[in-house]
């Protein structure tokens, strides 16, 4: 215990934008851990079932916060926009969980990397934010890259991808109703609310498709769980403590890491296309995230 002590006050003792890099590293490694233990059940496991026991043991995992702070943090104005967000949401994590049932893990990872470019469109289109050329070329620029993983028409093209812009596009949704609740909801009340909507929502698909699993696939759905909590909060964590075209580049690191785990659990090597169009995809959402940060500023 005295050891962990060590690490922690030593930790807190860096710069607060290294600290910042690694909650992001952290967070990224949490979200390629994630889809490739998702990868791995759908072989035997229904979508639906793996997306419930994910949602299940995060809410475990959410007790002990809810304990220290009691019933109270549960308190909202907004239980209809939380109902909604936990349909897209559920949406969200039903598509992403059916493309890793098709689709290596790195390719999805890299089509994940267009949601900030989605969500500045649709922040555009219903909240009347401000725009310029420079934006939209940048937006041009990421679906490029989308274009070049997914190579619609070619024989390298792979139906699960398209599941895979779907769970972007519902994910980008979501992440425009957060920015509303945001506003009088916590980020933990925020996130109880969202595993308590995907339990309920996904409960009865999963009673229609389930099949029982054993023990080592209950063990993974624990750790999935847990995941869940890890990238949730560390991505927040870091994103609270730098700016956000400080701390995103690191995010790039899920790439590494997904192709590293494709390889050494699946045999899957990425291959030059899925490398190219992940790079310009990321590149192109840190180059939005700069000019949103300078027009905010």
């Amino acid at each position: 215990m005295r050891y962990f002590t060590f690490i922690y006050r030593r930790f807190e003792t860096l710069p607060i934008a290294i600290r910042a890099a690694w909650w992001m590293c952290l967070s990224a490694f949490a979200y390629a851990a994630s889809i490739a233990i998702v990868h791995h059940l759908t072989h035997r496991l229904p979508v639906f079932e793996i997306a419930l026991g994910r949602n299940v043991f995060a809410l475990v995992f959410m007790l002990p916060w809810l304990y220290s702070v009691g019933l109270r943090a549960m308190r909202t104005s907004n239980f209809g926009m939380h109902a909604i967000r936990g349909l897209f949401s559920a949406a969200n994590v039903w598509f992403l969980f059916g493309s890793l049932a098709l689709a290596p893990v790195a390719d999805v990872s890299a089509i994940t990397f267009l949601m900030p470019i989605i969500a500045a469109i649709l922040a555009v289109l219903f909240f009347g934010e401000k725009t310029s050329v420079w934006q939209w070329l940048a937006t041009l620029v990421g679906f490029c890259g989308a274009l070049i993983v997914i190579r619609p028409g070619l024989a390298g093209f792979n139906p699960g991808l398209l599941l895979a812009l779907g769970s972007v596009l519902a994910g980008s949704t979501v992440a425009m109703m957060i920015k509303s609740l945001l506003k009088t909801d916590s980020s933990d009340t925020i996130a109880a609310w969202l595993f308590i909507s995907h339990t309920v929502l996904g409960l009865i698909p999963a009673i229609v498709v389930w099949v029982k699993p054993n023990w080592q696939e209950v063990l993974w759905l624990i750790l999935l769980g847990y995941l869940g909590t890890v990238i949730q909060r560390a991505f927040n964590r870091s994103m609270s403590m730098a700016d956000a075209t400080v701390v995103l580049p690191f995010n790039f690191t899920r790439l590494i890491w997904a192709a590293l785990l494709g390889y050494m659990f699946f045999s899957e090597i990425p291959d030059l296309w899925t490398w190219l169009g992940g790079t310009i995809i990321f590149l192109a959402s840190i180059w939005l995230t700069r000019i949103s940060s300078k027009r905010h500023k």
